[in-house]
C-alpha cells in the first residue's frame, strides 16, 4: 500500500512551524494562551502521523538499524550538544533549562529524561524499537499493536522522559495503519473540522493532549489542516510541504538558533505586540536551520552521521508533489 500522502507533508510543515514558533521566548511570554493551545495538538499530531508512517507490521531488522542511525545517533549528538551548551552558557543565553555537566547527569538526560525539543526523537525511537520487538512474536497486526501499546505503557512508569500522553498518539497512528486504510480515509480532510476545533477550544474545561478534549483537538486539527491544503495558494502549499519534508532538519537545528534570538530582544522594545521580533526570529530560525542542513549535506556530515541527506531541495518537492 502506498501511504505517501502529500497532505501529510503539508500538515507536518505547519506543525513544525508551530513548534519553532512556540519555542521563541518572547512569543511564549507574550501569548501564553495561544502557546498552551498549540501545545495541545502540535507534537501529538506529529506522533500520530509518525505512528501511521512507521508501518508497525512491516518492521524488519534493517529498518531498525536505519532508525538507529537516522534517529538515535543524531538525537544523542544534538541532545548532548544542547545539554553541554546550557550547562556552560545557560545563564548567558538566558535558557530556562538547566543541566549538570557530569557524565552521569548527561547520560541520565540523554537516555532517561531528555531536555528540550529532542524528547520527540527519544520517544519516537523507543516506540519504533518496541514495535519491532513486538513484531518478532509473529502475531497478527492488531494483536502486535496491543502488545506494543502494553509494553510502552509499562515503560512510561520507568522512563521519566517517556509519557503515555505522547506514546498513545503513536499507537493511534499505528492503529490506522493496521486498518489497511490511507491516513486520509480515517482522518478525513475537511474544512468543516473547524467547527469541532472551535467548540473544543472554547468550551473544553481541561484542554491538554492527555485528555479526551486534547485527543479530539489533535484529530480535528489534523483533519482541518489536510482540508486546508486543497484551498491554499500554490506558494503557501509548496512552502509548507517543503518545510514538512525538511522537518527533521528543523527539529535538529532550531533549538540552537531559538536560544540565540533572545540576544536582540531589546532592539524591538518599540513594538508592544512583538510581532516584528516574532516574524524575524521565526524566519531566521527556519532559514538558518535549513542553511545548516544544506551545509552539512555539502560537507557530507549528514551522510557520515545518519547515512542520508538532511536537506531536500525545493525543486524536488515540486516534482514529488
Amino acid at each position: 500500500m502506498n501511504t505517501r500522502i502529500v497532505e501529510l507533508d503539508f500538515v507536518k510543515g505547519v506543525l513544525i512551524t508551530l513548534m519553532v514558533l512556540c519555542h521563541l521566548s518572547l512569543f511564549v511570554m507574550t501569548y501564553k494562551s495561544i502557546v498552551s493551545w498549540v501545545y495541545c495538538f502540535h507534537m501529538s499530531g506529529f506522533l500520530l502521523v509518525s505512528g501511521y508512517l512507521q508501518k508497525v507490521k512491516e518492521n524488519k531488522l534493517g529498518g531498525v538499524k536505519r532508525a538507529i542511525r537516522r534517529i538515535v545517533l543524531p538525537y544523542m549528538i544534538f541532545e548532548g550538544i544542547y545539554l553541554v551548551a546550557i550547562a556552560l552558557l545557560g545563564s548567558f543565553l538566558g535558557s530556562s533549562n538547566h543541566s549538570g555537566l557530569t557524565l552521569a547527569s548527561l547520560l541520565e538526560r540523554i537516555f532517561v529524561s531528555p531536555m528540550g525539543t529532542y524528547w520527540y526523537l527519544h520517544t519516537l525511537f523507543i516506540c519504533i524499537m518496541v514495535s519491532y520487538l513486538s513484531s518478532l512474536l509473529k502475531l497478527n497486526g492488531f494483536n502486535s499493536l496491543l502488545i506494543t501499546g502494553s509494553i510502552l505503557f509499562c515503560l512510561t512508569t520507568f522512563i521519566e522522559g517517556l509519557h503515555w500522553e505522547n506514546v498513545m498518539y503513536f499507537i493511534f497512528g499505528g492503529f490506522i495503519q493496521q486498518l489497511n486504510l490511507k491516513f486520509n480515509q480515517f482522518v478525513v480532510p475537511t474544512f468543516f473540522s473547524l467547527v469541532p476545533v472551535a467548540l473544543i477550544s472554547i468550551f473544553a474545561m481541561n484542554l491538554d493532549r492527555s485528555t479526551l478534549s486534547g485527543v479530539g483537538l489533535t484529530f480535528c486539527m489534523v483533519s482541518l489542516l489536510m482540508g486546508m491544503f486543497f484551498y491554499m495558494p500554490k506558494f503557501i502549499k509548496y512552502m509548507f510541504v517543503f518545510l514538512g519534508k525538511n522537518s527533521f532538519a528543523l527539529l535538529l537545528f532550531s533549538p540552537i538558533f531559538s536560544i540565540l534570538t533572545k540576544q536582540y530582544i531589546s532592539f524591538f522594545s518599540f513594538d508592544s505586540t512583538h510581532f516584528l521580533w516574532t516574524f524575524l526570529s521565526l524566519s531566521l530560525v527556519i532559514g538558518l536551520s535549513l542553511l545548516l542542513a544544506f551545509v552539512c549535506d555539502k560537507m557530507r556530515i549528514s551522510r557520515f552521521i545518519m547515512g542520508a541527506n538532511l536537506y531536500l531541495k525545493y525543486s524536488e518537492i515540486r516534482k514529488d508533489s
